[in-house]
């Protein structure tokens, strides 16, 4: 047999040639495959007997696993590798075994690369599939670095088992939804785990939940966690239209205000605010201001709307009661210009549904958020703060300096916040509530789940 090999080395090569040159397969997968053998890449699998074994493994691994997460093993061409392999046992019979030695070889290596980089990376991009405008979360992606160690990895036959085994998740919530796909009784409960089985393989590069304190905001559950080392916390929000999403995002909350002026965004000024140009008493109504260029403050009453849709003015909310981002604001970077904040209409948390900001998170208890991201603060820091909203204080010091203070307090303007602390604003539909472990279903708000739904189509039976 070992003779077999060796005399249709040379054809089976030729052959092999062909396959990656015919290729229509697209995917980074399919191009790094072609790319690997077109610069002489070594056989991985038929370079002798002796992998027979190991091919065989690889083949029943992918069949198993792919069953359990529901995807269909014709996308990764088992039907071909299992047809070669069958007659690679007894070659000898067989009329044209250098095809089927590189059918073997291409469709097996390509699909192990393409199991192995959906499962670490994602079969879909999150990127490609929502947008700037509403995704900015740097999730990690195959480089050279990991498509050298694959193949290096899959060459070898112990480990290339370990591999594969790596590559998936090691999330618990993950592996909450894999098992649920063997009790799911309809296509619609299905689709609902592969969809968010699909966002836990999009992982952040920042690591955000090995931090040992952080804020985890679902945009479909309208909550919002805060998760510490020893408790967590836990609240309603209100967030964006579906005209005007929240994004998805991952950064640090970096800073705490007090009593914040609102730079109403530009968007908002062309589609709300223009339309009363020249209308003081509406401007007075909701103590906005208007500075040009030079920072100068503006008469409201000289501009019209086609001004005020211009962006050379820009349109701010004067602090304190009122005011629409309420009396306290996380900050934290993003190109959005989206943040966690109180509310002046804090009546919208009592809704079932509450899509309803330009965008920003508004918080439910938003203090409670302050003394989660502000551990080490002592009582009268938070006092001051309290103070500092007109809020009731809760140490003697502080309620003996509301007694003999009249009107409004105004001891912190902002707070830094060190160490920062990861914040990611995301959206699952099914996932297990980080208070209680509970898995839950939350309604397809912005209806992701559709889109992510058509692009793992191919994926399924």
């Amino acid at each position: 047999m070992v003779q077999l090999y060796e005399k249709h080395a040379q054809d089976a090569q030729q052959c092999l040639e062909k396959l990656f040159s015919a290729s229509h397969d697209s995917s980074f997968a399919g191009k790094a495959v072609a790319n690997y053998y077109s610069n002489g890449g070594k056989w991985l699998w038929m370079d002798n007997h002796r992998q027979l074994d190991k091919c065989s493994a690889a083949d029943s691994m992918l069949n198993k696993e792919l069953k359990e997460m529901g995807f269909s093993p014709a996308t990764f061409n088992l039907a071909d590798i299992d047809s070669a392999l069958a007659v690679m046992q007894k070659p000898d019979s067989a009329e044209n075994v250098a095809q089927v030695m590189a059918n073997a070889e291409f469709f097996l290596t390509n699909a192990c690369l393409k199991y192995a980089i959906g499962q670490r990376f994602g079969f879909t991009k999150p990127s490609l599939l929502f947008g700037k405008q509403s995704y900015d979360i740097d999730n990690e992606e195959p480089d050279s670095t990991f498509l050298a160690n694959a193949f290096e990895q899959l060459a070898e036959p112990h480990a290339m088992k370990e591999f594969l085994r790596s590559v998936e998740s090691a999330d618990s919530a993950y592996h909450r939804l894999k098992a649920r796909l063997a009790t799911d009784s309809t296509t619609a409960d299905r689709l609902l785990t592969l969809c968010n089985m699909e966002r836990l393989r999009w992982r952040d590069k920042k690591h955000p939940e090995q931090a040992c304190r952080r804020i985890f905001v679902n945009i479909a559950a309208q909550q919002v966690w805060g998760i510490g080392p020893d408790s967590i916390i836990n609240m309603r929000i209100c967030c964006g239209k579906p005209s005007t999403k929240t994004p998805l995002l991952s950064s640090e909350i970096h800073l705490i205000q007090v009593n914040p002026e609102w730079g109403i965004p530009q968007s908002i000024i062309r589609g709300e605010v223009s339309g009363h140009a020249g209308d003081s008493a509406y401007f007075a109504r909701r103590n906005y201001y208007v500075t040009n260029s030079s920072g100068q403050h503006v008469n409201p009453s000289s501009l019209s709307s086609a001004d005020l849709r211009s962006g050379r003015y820009a349109v701010r909310q004067r602090s304190g009661p009122g005011n629409s981002l309420g009396r306290i604001i996380f900050r934290f970077a993003n190109r959005f210009s989206v943040y966690l904040h109180d509310t002046s209409t804090p009546s919208a948390f009592n809704k079932e549904r509450r899509t309803v900001s330009h965008g920003c998170v508004r918080l439910q208890r938003p203090f409670d958020m302050a003394e989660f991201v502000l551990p080490e603060a002592d009582d009268w820091k938070l006092d001051q703060m309290r103070l500092s909203m007109d809020l009731k204080p809760k140490t003697d010091r502080g309620k003996e300096y509301r007694r003999t203070h009249t009107g409004a307090i105004r001891l912190v303007n902002s707070v830094n916040v060190e160490p920062k602390v990861p914040v990611v604003i995301n959206y699952f539909t099914l996932y297990p509530n980080p208070k209680t472990g509970e898995t839950q279903k939350w309604p397809d708000l912005y209806s992701y789940d559709n889109i992510i739904a058509k692009a793992i189509k191919p994926f399924l039976p």
